[in-house]
């Protein structure tokens, strides 16, 4: 028997006679003549140079080599339609620029692996990511000069846009373990740079609260430059808790107010009255079980 004798409707047949124990049920169940289906047999065994089944008025029961060949026939056709699948899903393989946009910490501490992910499972996909503030980042959006952005937090809410809550990053109050007491009263801001038009300063008003000689000495909305100031001893602050667990393992920096619960959400944003591409939703998809 040659490769291309090899009939996969044959093998269905042959399959289905076997579970059944039948040719009549074997018919019914592809719809069609059961004389239809004892042709087919017939053929299948010609084309193996074997018999394949032992007839009785009854039933039919497999030979010995019909007993070696069902399960490998059984694979063959699992096979046959794992490759119709994936044929399919190539055909309809998302594809194209993915631009959209993502603030810090965000960009460096989630996008990367979510990013790797998404161009891995779909290698047709370019993904473009902006970085910025969170009023740049939402204006853009709103503006759909980006699809969909990543933010750390909601910022000043746009009509226009709808907001997702899709996970959230733990935060910590830190300075470094050699700050001078007298700087423990000097707050280290990033907020009233990142969205420049919110007041609203939810952090600093808790240590405010804590410390009635704390104040905002300096400013910076670039992480790595916080840190720095961190490390410095020009202050205390807040940053990521994956940001700093080696600095932390290091003692570089010390953990202040370790009772405080500071678990901020993140959300993607994007155009509420545009639906947003699949290649979009796989995205935010991916970045949900990122951001845990």
């Amino acid at each position: 028997m040659r490769l291309n004798d090899l009939d996969l409707n044959l093998i269905k047949t042959f399959v289905l006679v076997a579970e059944e124990r039948g040719f009549s049920k074997a018919a019914k169940r592809l719809f069609v003549e059961q004389s239809a289906v004892s042709k087919a047999i017939k053929r299948l065994e010609v084309n193996i140079g074997s018999t394949l089944f032992l007839r009785t008025k009854r039933h039919v029961e497999l030979t010995t080599k019909g007993m070696t060949l069902l399960p490998i026939a059984r694979q063959v056709l699992q096979s046959s339609e794992d490759l119709l699948s994936l044929a399919q899903d190539r055909k309809n393989e998302l594809s194209g620029v993915l631009k959209f946009g993502a603030a810090s910490p965000l960009s460096f501490l989630f996008l990367p692996d979510a990013i790797s992910q998404i161009t891995t499972d779909y290698p047709r996909i370019w993904p473009m990511m902006f970085t910025g503030l969170v009023d740049d980042l939402t204006q853009r959006t709103a503006r759909r000069e980006l699809e969909f952005s990543f933010l750390g937090y909601e910022g000043t809410r746009l009509k226009e846009l709808e907001y997702r809550e899709i996970g959230a990053c733990r935060y910590k109050i830190v300075a470094s373990t050699r700050i001078k007491t007298p700087m423990m009263n000097s707050f280290i801001g990033s907020r009233e740079i990142n969205d420049q038009n919110s007041p609203k300063l939810p952090t600093f008003d808790r240590l405010k609260r804590i410390n009635k000689q704390i104040q905002i000495r300096y400013s910076a909305n670039d992480l790595m430059a916080y840190k720095a100031l961190l490390l410095k001893g020009l202050g205390i602050g807040l940053l990521p808790e994956l940001f700093i667990q080696k600095e932390i393992a290091q003692k570089k920096l010390k953990v202040l107010y370790p009772e405080m619960n500071l678990l901020f959400p993140m959300f993607a944003i994007h155009h509420g009255g545009y639906k947003l591409s699949p290649e979009a939703e796989r995205m935010i998809e991916i970045c949900k079980t990122k951001f845990r």
